[in-house]
């Protein structure tokens, strides 16, 4: 029995922990969209919401209506609500991530052969 709560409660706490981990990414993203110049733009209208759900979570689609490509990236989970930017913005915004991502691999790259414990190896 008290196995049994044990392993119910580690499910719990690992759920909450990737959903946690989940909505930073989605803030990280969304704070380089805005940076980028996106517009933030809440589904509160029966036509946003269907737009939200009609486009891939998480991701930056591009949309061309009458000749214009605008970019949209849906976030049915956070805020429930799309960024819509141009061609420039979307420009902008990959800059931004290349960086981001270019960081990120430094930094992982500066920790060497480093690991926690001496027995790791």
């Amino acid at each position: 029995m008290r196995g049994a709560v044990f392993l119910a409660l580690a499910a719990a706490a690992g759920a909450a922990g990737c959903a946690t981990v989940r909505a930073a990414g989605i803030r990280s993203t969304e704070q380089m969209l805005s940076t980028a110049g996106f517009h933030r733009m809440p589904a509160d209208t029966p036509e946003a919401v269907v737009q939200l759900r009609s486009l891939p979570p998480g991701r930056v689609t591009a949309q061309t209506n009458n000749g214009q490509t605008s970019y949209v990236y849906a976030d049915p989970e956070v805020c429930k609500c799309l960024y819509v930017g141009t061609e420039t913005e979307y420009r902008e915004y990959e800059r931004l991530r290349f960086e981001k991502d270019a960081a990120d691999q430094r930094a992982i790259n500066t920790r060497g052969d480093w690991t926690p414990w001496p027995w790791w190896q």
